[in-house]
């Protein structure tokens, strides 16, 4: 079990056959993929992986929770929101494409690509993936101003027909 220091890769493999759990805080900062959210980098992203190997088909499945705080712009006011994201782990681990169609409805593909993975990559994917759809305040600090609308302006006696040229038109015919 790893508590604390984050371990910078995984090998994935060893640490599902050892039932390792890893638990531990890092940064936003140390999370390349989420660098947009500048107000965000000094938040602290908590981990817990498990890694487990099922008993019954043998997969090699991570499971667990990832969480932070990440500032969007309010989509109503834009003003900055914060907004917990927290991302619950379910990952069965792939070493092909092909075996993800066997995979149950329960548990996400996880494509491990090298024997050693970078632990940001998990951890970035799932954040991205419970990322609100719409950053929204509670209530607004400060509401947008609501423009004032100018009365239409109504002119009384003649108003241009649209289809007076038509009429015109279709009279130069039939003459």
């Amino acid at each position: 079990m790893f508590s604390g220091q984050l371990p910078p890769y995984l090998d994935v493999r060893k640490l599902a056959d050892q039932g390792a759990t890893i638990e531990g805080q890092t940064t936003v900062a140390s999370l390349p993929r989420l660098s947009e959210f500048e107000d965000s980098q000094d938040e602290i992203v908590d981990v817990r992986l498990v890694f487990a190997r099922d008993r019954e088909d043998g997969a090699r499945t991570i499971t667990g929770s990832v969480s932070t705080q990440l500032t969007f712009p309010c989509q109503r006011c834009l003003a900055p929101v914060t907004c917990a994201v927290d991302a619950s782990v379910n990952l069965e681990m792939i070493w092909s494409e092909t075996q993800e169609r066997s995979l149950p409805d329960s548990r996400e593909a996880f494509l491990v690509t090298q024997e050693k993975m970078p632990l940001a990559s998990v951890l970035e994917e799932e954040l991205l993936l419970a990322l609100p759809l719409v950053a929204l305040h509670d209530t607004c600090p400060d509401p947008l101003p609501v423009p004032e609308e100018p009365a239409p302006v109504v002119e009384k006696g003649d108003t241009d027909n649209p289809f007076a040229v038509l009429a015109e038109l279709k009279k130069g015919r039939s003459d």
